[in-house]
């Protein structure tokens, strides 16, 4: 093929997700390079001149990192190099360097993939190479490990820091026990080397549990996240069965470090079951102590459905403290469970392993049993345990949680918080929640002594409120210092006349310093530039703060909002977008984007010189009495609950507009509530603002 011909074509970066199977994040995304879709690398197998595939080669490296930039990545990016490309010339580093430095990406972020093998004489010159790009603070990975590159002395010449694994070795790994075995040495061999070991091409939940339960430490495929032109988030069918197997496996961990734990003796033992007994049947209110058996729930283990049997096998075998597992679906609704017991009774016997031993968990699990919501008193289950068949009644309860999994808790644990147990046991239990609760506070006060120090010094603590505007917002740090800015901006008299909202990107002092410098320039900016488009204000403040700032290598996303009696005008570049909340005369609320869904007035991000003035046009929108505008940066719409999911800008839609229409306070109160709800007992990762205002008219 001419590679004229190709010039012409069109070019396009697409990007998968590699995600960390140690705790769901993602790692990077693979860029790869298609022209008018075809796949670039059959197109390189076609030029035969080094100096044809170089040009390829260029085109292709200034595609990934010209979409990366606009798209905002700044995770590690692995891009595919045809070592064929770098042997003609010496200066293709200084090309590539140049290219990162335009588009303003940290090279430390970039992974040189090599996508084909090697003559052995060629890897010396090749490892040279390598070495002048790792200068420039890039990394290496090899990939097609076991097929291209199936010798040790490969990665031992080019010392990659990420191996990846060919996808034909992934293909139905879970029942090929050869491949499992080569595997668990490049696992072996990967953490001694301090290398970064990737499965490539997982395609199905059973390959994703098998890697899982060997160690992997990174992997790529269709299940987890498809190939596509906007880099996506992990599926939640993938993220689930990560968290679920890490759960697990510190579940069993912390099982074995409880085996020290002193036995009750079985006269104890018989006197308890006896107290549960006297309880079965009772009314008296004076009997119940008011204490929920949620609190004694432990997490127990979970699995999936579509499990083996033979799998779950093996874990009730390697984890002789694991009595009993729940089966549930990747919501944690609960499906079974499956006791130990009851497995080892179906698989005994002349033909029970023979039956039942290829069959999936789903195939065979225990769907009558007993379930306990978290809010049952103590005494009232213990009833309920005593009353279960004699086969049975040693099994664990299972508790739920609004119908979700919480957790188990077993018959001693329930009979122990009846009866009273050893006060030296007590004691040591009081003594060690009391030190943890210590430790903890002792972090907390030390990390509000530092926010507030720095954040109430410069940030405004209280919301505007006029005859026309009244508002209101909400401010939480992820940690000590917040990447998040936002202002009030008021006129001489002291009337409302503005506020702006910006993310700065990163975490810690840095990011901190680079919000409180850009809160101080985006007020002067805005003040000085009243009678000018809120277009040229922001452009002006991106050129200053890009100077301001220098070499910091943070970035910010963000919004300028200007009113001026019913009139509102509103500029974005590359931040969230904002809500806008009418009521019609029916009393029917309405909720839209501001400016639109298509984006196309979007700018780029602020101080990253040369990028903000292809985009960024003002949005002008008159304003009815009553409506409600809601600003925020994306931990709103980016956090996760237990399952997976994403809270969504299509949710914040539907809970603002079911927000009550009384006052900006209450309307930020009704949204911040269901956002609690919605991510409780996950984390969050990021800073959280969240500004409402409300237009209310002369």
């Amino acid at each position: 093929m001419d590679f004229d011909e190709i010039n012409r074509r069109s070019v396009e970066a697409v990007f998968q997700p590699i995600v960390s199977l140690e705790n769901g994040d993602i790692l990077g995304y693979e860029a790869f390079t298609r022209i008018d879709g075809e796949c670039v690398s059959g197109i390189f197998k076609e030029l035969d001149d080094k100096d044809k595939i170089w040009d390829l080669e260029k085109l292709c490296r200034k595609a990934i990192l010209k979409t990366a930039a606009m798209m905002g990545i700044h995770r590690r990016i692995f891009i595919n190099v045809y070592p064929c490309a770098e042997e003609c010339s010496g200066s293709h580093q200084d090309y590539t360097k140049g290219l990162f430095e335009r588009y303003r990406i940290d090279p430390r972020n970039i992974v040189l993939e090599l996508t084909e093998g090697l003559q052995s004489e060629k890897e010396k010159i090749l490892s040279d190479i390598m070495m002048l790009y790792r200068q420039h603070g890039f990394k290496v990975a090899l990939d097609n490990v076991g097929r291209a590159y199936s010798g040790l002395e490969s990665i031992c010449s080019l010392n990659p820091d990420y191996i990846k694994f060919d996808k034909d070795i992934i293909r139905g790994i879970e029942t090929n026990p050869i491949r499992q075995s080569m595997i668990k040495s490049l696992v072996s061999f990967s953490s001694d080397s301090g290398i970064g070991l990737t499965a490539v091409g997982v395609e199905t939940s059973q390959e994703l549990d098998t890697l899982l339960t060997l160690g992997v430490r990174f992997a790529q495929g269709d299940f987890i996240a498809e190939v596509s032109l906007a880099p996506q988030k992990v599926s939640p069918a993938a993220y689930s069965r990560i968290i679920a197997y890490q759960k697990n496996l510190a579940v069993l961990r912390g099982k074995s470090a409880a085996e020290a734990k002193k036995a009750v003796g079985s006269k104890k033992k018989a006197s308890n079951i006896q107290v549960a007994k006297e309880l079965q049947g009772a009314t008296d209110p004076s009997l119940v102590s008011g204490r929920k058996i949620g609190e004694l729930a432990a997490p127990g283990i979970t699995v999936f459905s579509d499990m083996p049997v033979t799998d779950l096998m093996s874990l009730f075998h390697t984890n002789d403290n694991c009595t009993i597992a729940t089966v549930v679906d990747v919501d944690r609704r609960i499906l079974g469970i499956m006791p130990r017991a009851f497995l080892s009774d179906l698989l005994g016997g002349q033909y029970g392993f023979g039956l039942n031993s290829r069959k999936l968990v789903k195939d065979i699990m225990i769907r009558d049993f007993i379930t306990l919501d978290s809010s049952e008193a103590v005494e009232i289950a213990a009833n309920k345990a005593m009353s279960r068949s004699e086969k049975s009644i040693y099994d664990p309860i299972v508790i739920s949680e609004n119908g979700i999994y919480l957790g188990i808790v077993t018959i001693k644990e329930l009979l122990d918080s009846i009866v009273s147990v050893e006060v030296t046991e007590r004691t040591r239990e009081i003594s060690r929640k009391n030190r943890l609760l210590q430790e903890q506070q002792i972090v907390h006060e030390r990390d509000m002594r530092m926010a507030e120090t720095v954040q109430k010094s410069f940030y405004p603590s209280k919301a505007p409120s006029t005859d026309e505007w009244d508002c209101a917002f909400y401010f939480r740090p992820m940690s000590s210092v917040s990447g998040d800015v936002y202002d009030f901006y008021y006129n001489k008299n002291g009337d409302f006349v503005g506020t702006g909202l910006f993310d700065v990107s990163g975490h810690g002092v840095a990011s901190g310093l680079v919000g409180i410098l850009s809160k101080y320039i985006a007020e002067r900016t805005f003040m000085q530039g009243r009678k000018e488009p809120l277009e040229t204000v922001a452009r002006r403040f991106n050129e200053m703060l890009t100077k301001e700032k220098g070499m910091v290598e943070n970035y910010l996303t963000g919004l300028f909002l200007r009113v001026k009696d019913n009139q509102v005008e509103y500029v974005n570049c590359g931040h969230t977008d904002v809500l806008v909340k009418t009521t019609d005369k029916s009393s029917k609320s309405e909720v839209s984007v501001l400016g639109g869904t298509d984006g196309a007035f979007r700018g780029m991000f602020l101080g990253m010189d040369g990028l903000l003035p292809s985009g960024c046009k003002t949005i002008e929108y008159h304003v009815e009495k009553d409506t409600y505008f809601l600003l925020y940066t994306d931990c709103l719409v980016e956090s996760r609950n237990l399952a997976g999911d994403e809270l969504g800008v299509e949710r914040l839609q539907h809970i603002f507009g079911n927000a009550p229409a009384s006052s900006s306070k209450k309307v930020l109160e009704y949204v911040l509530d269901i956002f609690g709800c919605f991510t409780e007992a996950v984390p969050l990762r990021d800073d959280l603002t969240v500004i409402v205002l409300k237009y209310k008219g002369k």
